[in-house]
Formats: C-alpha cells, structure tokens, sequence
C-alpha cells in the first residue's frame, strides 16, 4: 500500500504545489523481528510448517499452539504483512485461549512462488483446508482475521469455507471504493487511475450480506488507508444477526489489535464461537 501511497502525494504535490512535511515519525518506522529460534511466549509454542498450496509451490507458515485453546485463529495479513514482523499479532492472537496459523503469501518471506490475486485467494482456502485436516481444529470453532487487504480473503474463505467467526480490521468495502478513497475525485482530475481486472471485483460487502457467522469489524477513526466508514458500512449491511463493531478513536491502519477494546470484543467472539460450536468437538 505505501508504493500507492507515496504516488498519490507525488501527484498532489505536482499537481497542488503544496508542502508536504516530512518528520522523522514518517522517516523512521522500526519493527520488531521475530524468529522461530527467538519467539518466546509463555505457555505458546511455535511449529513451522510448510503448506503445499498448488504443484511445486509451498507457503510458509507459523503454528502457535497453547494446552487450554479452544477455537483457532486463521489469519490473513495486509499486503505488507511478514512474519518476521509479526510480533505484536502473535501476542496478541493468543492472548485469548485459542491457537493461531499465520502465514507469508506467496514470494514472501520464506513462501515460495510469486504473488496474484487470483493465486492467493486459492492459497488461502488451500491453507484453510490444510489446517481443518488437523485433528484438533473444528471448522466451527475457526476464526478468520483479516487485516487490510487480507480482509478480502477472510471473506473469501469465510464465504467458501465453513467457519465459527470472522473479524475484519481496517477493511476496505470493494476495491472500487477503496480506489475512490485513495484517490479523490480532484486527483482523478489530473491523474488516470486503472485497476487490473483481477483485482477490481473483490468485494467485501457483497460477500458480508450473505455470510451469517458471527462477525467483529474494527477500524481506526483516523485511517488514512481505508476509510473508517468502510467498516462502518461492512457492519450495517452484514447478514450476521451477531456482529459488533469497534472504532478506535484516533486509531491508524496498524497496531489497532492491542487496544483494549478491540482485545475485549475479541475475546468476546472467542467465547461466543466456544461456546456455539457442537459440545461434541474439542479443539484441546
């Protein structure tokens, strides 16, 4: 997103001649590493895998595992999402009961192949199905988390796939509006903006008016991404009877996982889907 980013500003500057103030917050944007060796969590153990996704193409992915789970987290990053980066999202998804598969789409990090549109959204249901073959994951007790552009292959699985819950952070509605969001009506004046077939047909809302599993949607009220009333709109106009919606006042595009409302609505889907599914399965 930042490559879409930094062209929309070149273009305004050009365009507007105005100043853009470059401060070392926008300069300077460290995070955190992490690897299997230097992962630490207590109670949390981390398994890496390798998932075969098509012929001759392997994801990589990292399993956390805690004794008390009782639901799995299948979680879908932005488009500048690396494991190796994930810090804050390995803690924080386990902070509940419940264990968690994240992966590097394809060509990146340590997944081999190269990225598409139409290449990921069939890796996504190639690692969901991979990941309901365990024995100790229920279907119904699965959670799907996407952030950002990983929101459009939540929905995706959660549409094709049968699943316990669904959280969306900072989502986008369609790639159309998202575009218009990005680029307003006064840059499209002097700008041409062209979306590749692949991608233009992605479509949140579409697919949350027909999804019934519980749903949590959390944006941040200063977004400059995606548009905090995207969420907004994905909340009103879902088909799930249960869903709540968490807009983190002052809240950016990243990190929106730590505050503590987001954390509570979300241990409070966790629950909730534990408590739905069938007593019968167990994910211990």
């Amino acid at each position: 997103m930042r490559p879409i980013l930094l062209v929309f500003a070149a273009s305004f500057l050009l365009v507007a001649c105005s100043a853009i103030t470059i401060d070392e917050e926008t300069v300077f944007q460290p995070k955190a590493s992490v690897t299997p060796e230097t992962f630490a969590l207590e109670g949390v153990s981390l398994g890496v895998r390798s998932i075969p996704v098509a012929d001759s193409v392997e994801v990589n992915a990292w399993h956390l595992m805690q004794s008390s789970a009782e639901a799995t987290v299948l979680f879908f990053g932005g488009n500048g999402f690396y494991l190796v980066q994930s810090t804050g999202y390995l803690r924080a998804l386990t902070r509940p009961p419940v264990n968690a598969l994240l992966w590097d789409y394809r060509g990146y990090g340590r997944s081999e192949g190269s990225p598409s549109a139409r290449a990921v959204r069939h890796d996504a249901l190639a690692v969901y199905d991979s990941l309901v073959a365990r024995p100790e994951v229920d279907p119904e007790r699965l959670i799907v988390w996407g952030h950002s552009m990983g929101s459009f292959l939540a929905t995706h699985v959660a549409a094709e796939r049968t699943v316990g819950g669904v959280v969306l952070e900072n989502p986008a509605t369609n790639v159309e509006e998202w575009s218009s969001h990005l680029f307003p009506w006064y840059i499209r004046l002097f700008l041409g903006v062209d979306i590749d077939p692949a991608l233009k047909n992605d479509d949140n809302l579409k697919r949350v008016r027909t999804l019934e599993a519980p749903l949590l949607v959390v944006g941040g009220t200063e977004d400059p991404v995606t548009n905090p009333e995207m969420a907004r709109r994905l909340h009103e106009e879902a088909a799930s009877e249960r869903r709540k919606l968490v807009l983190v006042e002052g809240g950016a595009h990243n990190g929106l996982y730590d505050d503590p409302e987001v954390q509570s609505a979300y241990r409070e889907l966790v629950e909730h889907v534990v408590t739905a599914a069938p007593q019968a399965a167990s994910t211990k």
